[in-house]
């Protein structure tokens, strides 16, 4: 069951900024989300929740990339690195997979934005806490709400 809680805080944080919220049937895929935008996959801004063991962190990129998880690893100071279960994402942003919204900042977690999402363009699109509604915003009013660890860390 979708909370609504995480969309309201994301419209909240992003208040006075130019943004479209967008409400359209549930998808849980990049690849289903930008077709029902009518959007490049390229811009889709993939979250993903992923820990440690202790710590979380939210990994941002273009969601046409994949996790060099690697490279994320060493980013992270971390010796192992695994996504976070169903169960711990809905107990840390309150959405189910697939609505996590590119804020790790409203749930107390560090933000890491991979360059994919710079060299696609100058808007993102994102499910916004529910997997019924899209976000569009300029990729600079993003980084500057979000003030994200800017690194390289998709293939």
């Amino acid at each position: 069951m979708e909370d609504e809680s995480t969309f309201n805080k994301v419209i909240e944080l992003l208040a006075g900024r130019d943004i479209r919220v967008t409400e359209h049937e549930a998808v849980r895929t990049s690849e289903e989300a930008a077709q029902i935008r009518g959007t490049t996959l390229d811009s889709g801004a993939k979250a993903m929740l992923l820990t440690n063991g202790p710590a979380l962190f939210l990994a941002v990129m273009s969601a046409s990339r994949k996790l060099d998880s690697k490279i994320f690893k060493k980013l992270t100071s971390s010796k192992s690195l695994r996504f976070a279960t169903e169960q711990e994402v809905f107990q840390t942003t309150k959405c189910i997979p697939g609505a996590v919204p590119p804020f790790g900042s409203i749930f107390g977690v560090k933000t890491y934005m991979d360059e994919s999402l710079r060299t696609q363009g100058d808007s993102i699109n994102f499910n916004a806490g529910l997997r019924t509604k899209s976000v569009t915003m300029r990729l600079d009013d993003f980084i500057t709400v979000e003030n994200p660890v800017i690194s390289v860390f998709s293939k």
